[in-house]
């Protein structure tokens, strides 16, 4: 405790390590060394990366410079630590700089994987320099081969995978000794069934549909034949219990995923071709303040460039260019500091720094060709709904204004009730949407035709009736007779004739008591009917799916008939977002500012 202490104290003395640093640096080295055996040359380095004038700089404006570089040395050290024994500088302060330690810890990756131990369990069926192909006779044997893979049969908690398919055929694991574990396809599995099939998977357990991706096994003189004739051999008896129907449908199978993967071919090379003719005519490039001068594909392309910026999702190789530059600005300068070179400019140790600044700016126009520029997007004139439709990276983004997004929003909503009709959005959706008075409009004939039929059981017999035309047009004939004979009553004295008019009156007063007595002389007045027919209107108006309901109306079909269209899709986009429907890939609705405008962008797949 004491040695650890004293050791503690002497390298904080040695070095001007500022305090918030000290402490997790006495943390982290304590934790992979009790003893703090590495302290001394993690304390230098730290001070010797940071103390820079680049370095300097950036710590003052970003403030990240101190803690990013003790955890990388941390990391460097821990995994350093971890597989010491078999490097072979076993002792850390051998090491001039991290570099030279991570160096190190590749080449141990690389000679760990060239050498391949064959397990007890499994049978060799080709080997060379650079490949080694094996046949994992056991689930223990497929877990050995396929260390450091996501193979579902290299699992080792769940054997099924395995015996799945060593049932229906035979795995191959093709391991690369020459290539590094960050090759996705440093082991290759090869699934071979006994139907016919084959299909390809690299590290990390996806398909590889196109043969071109593996070319260094495909076109390898011995590989493939190797495997063939091993399984053909091997495996004759389980071959011929397969049926030719069903080697004939896997052979067809095999057939579509070659075309599909020779059209996935043919079509990356048709986008290449016309990035690369863009590019030669600079149709995409743009500074700022000429999106005026741009076509709106041009444009939108640098929308989601800038976007794909922003997430931190567009490769421009920003921290290898920076770390490039990085030690190109220090060489220089250690270089003009140099004595053996102030003193000889022209001498071995000039031209050695000569030397490597030339590999250094190599380097660097190696890294900026291999950034990405807008051309890395493609355009294979798609659209989305009326939004143009990039890929990059294999994902799929459509890029809009916040007008042409509102326009393709209601088009998919839109196009989804043509497929799916109103009935498959949320239940009661759509209900709030039905046009009341439609479905009022679409009824008055039905319900006047109710009353026609029937009014005696709709109107009041009492209020609701007159007497018939042909009734009234009695009376008024009677009302005349009446009116005629009592003028002759006045103007005549005579008894005898006053009695037979005042008889006659008395009969026509009768006959007109009898007609307007007689229900039969009465009919419902056609306001009455239209009084009905207006409040039945009036409650269609007030609640008209409970009226359709009532009236036993097939709900569904209704829906697609009295919907207000315009108003649903409004109400879908306002209660969903213009995400859900565009972005088929999570949802999402994102935005980018670029000159001053705002864009919208959807990630599709």
């Amino acid at each position: 405790m004491l040695l650890t202490e004293n050791r503690v104290s002497q390298v904080k003395e040695k070095y001007n390590i500022p305090s918030q640093v000290w402490e997790p640096m006495v943390t982290g080295s304590a934790a992979i060394a009790k003893n703090q055996k590495y302290l001394d040359w993690i304390a230098k380095q730290w001070e010797g990366m940071v103390s820079t004038p680049s370095k300097v700089q950036q710590q003052r404006i970003e403030g990240n410079v101190w803690t990013g570089t003790l955890n990388g040395l941390l990391t460097t050290i821990e995994a350093f630590d971890r597989v010491r024994p078999n490097l072979k500088k076993k002792d850390l302060y051998q090491y001039r700089d991290r570099q030279e330690v991570i160096d190190s810890l590749e080449d141990y990756k690389l000679d760990k994987t060239r050498n391949i131990e064959t397990h007890k369990e499994s049978e060799v069926v080709y080997e060379d320099n650079r490949f080694k192909v094996v046949v994992p006779q056991s689930h223990t044997a497929s877990c050995y081969y396929g260390a450091g893979t996501k193979w579902c049969t290299a699992s080792t908690d769940n054997p099924g995978h395995f015996t799945n398919y060593d049932r229906e055929g035979k795995l191959f694991y093709i391991l690369d000794k020459s290539a590094p574990t960050s090759d996705k396809h440093y082991k290759v599995a090869l699934n071979k069934t006994y139907k016919g099939g084959e299909t390809f998977y690299d590290a990390e357990d996806s398909p590889i549909p196109d043969p071109e991706d593996i070319n260094k096994i495909i076109l390898h003189p011995e590989v493939i034949n190797k495997i063939n004739e091993y399984f053909t051999f091997s495996y004759k008896d389980e071959i011929a219990k397969i049926s030719e129907e069903e080697k004939q449908k896997e052979l067809d199978r095999i057939a579509r995923e070659a075309e599909w993967a020779a059209r996935r071919r043919e079509r990356e090379r048709r986008l290449e071709l016309s990035a690369n003719e863009r590019k030669e005519n600079g149709e995409w490039s743009y500074e700022e303040g000429d999106e005026d001068s741009l076509d709106l594909i041009a444009l939108m392309a640098n929308v989601l460039m800038e976007y794909l910026k922003d997430e931190n999702e567009f490769d421009e190789k920003k921290t290898e260019l920076f770390d490039v530059q990085y030690s190109i600005d220090e060489m220089r300068l250690e270089m003009d500091e140099d004595p053996e070179v102030i003193a000889n400019p022209n001498g071995e140790r000039a031209q050695d720094y000569g030397q490597d600044l030339n590999n250094l700016e190599e380097e660097l126009e190696l890294l900026k060709e291999e950034a990405h520029d807008v051309y890395d997007i493609r355009w294979d004139e798609y659209y989305h709904y009326g939004l143009p439709v990039f890929e990059y990276e294999g994902a799929e983004y459509a890029v809009g204004t916040d007008e042409e997004a509102d326009k393709a929003a209601e088009e998919q909503v839109d196009a989804m009730i043509d497929d799916i009709g109103y009935a498959g959005f949320a239940e009661g959706f759509a209900e709030w949407y039905i046009d009341a008075e439609a479905v009022a409009d679409d009824y008055e004939d039905y319900f006047y035709d109710q009353v026609s039929d029937a009014p005696e059981d709709y109107l009041d017999e009492e209020n609701d009736v007159e007497l018939t035309f042909y009734s009234k047009s009695e009376i008024q004939k009677i009302d005349e007779h009446i009116g005629n004979f009592r003028e002759e009553l006045e103007e005549t004295d005579d008894e005898l004739m006053r009695e037979e008019i005042e008889d006659k009156i008395e009969y026509l007063e009768t006959e007109k008591e009898e007609i307007l007595e007689d229900n039969d002389n009465y009919e419902y007045t056609e306001q009455a009917k239209d009084d009905y027919v207006g409040t039945l209107m009036d409650e269609v108006r007030d609640d008209p799916l409970s009226f359709l309901r009532d009236y036993g109306a097939d709900t569904s079909e209704q829906l697609e008939r009295y919907v207000d269209k315009a108003k649903f899709i409004e109400g879908v986009i306002e209660s969903d977002g213009r995400g859900n429907g565009l972005s088929g890939y999570d949802g999402n609705e994102n935005e980018v500012q670029f000159d001053g405008e705002w864009y919208y962008i959807y990630r599709i797949n």
